[in-house]
């Protein structure tokens, strides 16, 4: 929490910190009062400055040693420097003088916070609430963000929750439970808290703008497009809300609609080359290939390093089949993002098809590489070594994939080469622990392993799973 600086206008502030700047180049201290000092180590940690607001806090203390709003001051200047032991001397002195300002609280647990003691944090900040006065919901909101500091978000989405219990107004806290939810990938819940921000300030483009965005990641486009139209009625110069609209209707598969809010978008930012792309991967969708690379070709005229059009005239030209061309715009791609792992992997199945398993490999190495977690890439690396004869070394990709990731899929695979490499026992054995993580798979053992339904054995270690697991 800052205190309010009193009746210190931006001129006088200004005026003040010029003064302090003057001083420090003359080598002359110069006296400024309380308010002053304050608003000119605020204003300098705004700058970001904070050797000069250090400075600043400092000379405050010298002129007034009883000043507590500067012992906070230089407290949370010391905090942002490290010097954790040092910050808690100014607090412990302000806490004697002041054992009922919050502030004082809040800044101790932060600090306990960052130097990892959690439980005399939260002492600290029981205090805090404690002494809050009616601002209760104020000082959970920073709470909450002090634990947003440190990296501990569920933890802080408790507070701010806690704070919107008390004020279903504190719209600060409404906002971030909002996009801390959609950063956890709790979409629904981070709808619901849009909303409710949205109830209390309906002419924020910006929170329909990222609504819309969780609409979207939710897989409601409708939804989606509704909320950027919002944004965009809101002002109408958001254009941004009208480059998404397109997104929208073209996650929802309306490619012919999503074209044309591309092009209306281009009316106002015709050098967008990102645009471009999108409007040559709708129609890449509708199978209009002519259409689709023209625009594409316009993306690169803007911006020769877009690797997303790259690609995407790497794809049309594996359509085509026309490989060596679809090799060389894929690695252009690559060299320019080459931690995308749908570019390795695309790259290893062209070279795949162009008969050139060795490239294809080492793609497929790659693209795992970077991506780990790539279920598709393991898989397609696997089933490429399958089908050119090398079972035995498919078998150890998989188990070397199913360290670096946990999909049961993995192990359903590894299932049917084991089961087709009469390996029965171990197979069996994968089959309990794929099973056990996720019994649903298990139809997938049955698509690409159909011989799998008629094995006596097999469907005696299904059975004795489904009583145990009863």
């Amino acid at each position: 929490m800052n205190e309010e600086r009193d009746n210190l206008g931006e001129e006088d502030l200004s005026e003040a910190l010029s003064a302090f700047k003057r001083s420090l180049v003359s080598g002359r201290k110069k006296y400024f009062d309380v308010s002053e000092f304050e608003g000119i180590v605020e204003q300098l940690l705004e700058e970001g400055d904070l050797n000069t607001s250090e400075i600043a806090a400092q000379q405050g203390i010298q002129i007034h040693p009883n000043a507590i709003p500067l012992h906070l001051k230089y407290a949370q200047i010391l905090i942002s420097k490290g010097k954790y032991d040092e910050a808690h001397k100014y607090l412990n002195f302000a806490e004697n003088v002041e054992t009922g300002n919050p502030d004082i609280h809040l800044l101790k647990g932060s600090a306990w916070l960052i130097m990892g003691k959690e439980p005399e944090a939260k002492a600290s900040f029981r205090k805090a609430i404690k002494h809050a006065a009616g601002e209760e919901d104020d000082i959970l909101y920073h709470i909450a963000s002090a634990f947003v500091q440190v990296g501990e978000i569920k933890k802080a989405i408790y507070y701010f929750e806690k704070a919107v219990e008390l004020n279903p107004k504190n719209d600060l806290a409404l906002y971030d439970l909002a996009f801390f939810f959609d950063q956890l990938g709790d979409y629904k819940n981070s709808i619901k808290y849009y909303n409710k921000f949205i109830d209390n300030d309906t002419y924020n483009y910006t929170a329909w703008f990222n609504l819309g965005i969780v609409f979207n990641k939710a897989n409601m486009h409708d939804k989606a497009i509704v909320a950027y139209e919002y944004a965009l009625a809101i002002n109408e110069n958001f254009h941004m809300a009208l480059f998404n609209i397109g997104n929208a209707l073209a996650n929802s598969e309306r490619f012919s609609e999503a074209i044309e809010k591309y092009h209306e978008y281009l009316k106002i930012e015709p050098k967008n080359d990102d645009a471009y792309c999108y409007i040559g991967e709708c129609y890449l969708n509708l199978e209009d290939n002519e259409q689709s690379k023209y625009n594409y070709e316009q993306a690169l005229k803007i911006n020769k390093e877009n690797d997303t059009a790259l690609f995407g005239i790497g794809l049309l030209m594996w359509i085509e089949q026309k490989f060596d061309q679809s090799i060389e715009s894929i690695s252009k791609a690559i060299k320019i993002d080459e931690k995308n792992p749908e570019y390795w992997l695309t790259l290893g199945k062209v070279n795949n098809d162009a008969g050139q398993l060795d490239q294809a490999l080492k793609a497929f190495k790659q693209g795992v590489r970077h991506d780990s977690e790539n279920t598709e890439t393991w898989l397609t690396w696997v089933e490429t070594l399958k089908n050119s004869g090398e079972t035995n070394k498919a078998i150890r990709i998989l188990k070397q994939a199913i360290k670096n990731n946990d999909d049961s899929m993995l192990k359903y695979r590894l299932v049917a080469l084991l089961l087709g490499n009469r390996k029965q026992k171990e197979a069996h054995e994968w089959l309990k622990v794929a099973m056990k993580q996720n019994f649903e798979n298990i139809n997938y053992l049955f698509d690409i392993y159909p011989r799998s339904l008629k094995s006596k054995r097999l469907k005696k270690v299904v059975d004795e799973f489904r009583r145990e697991e009863k």
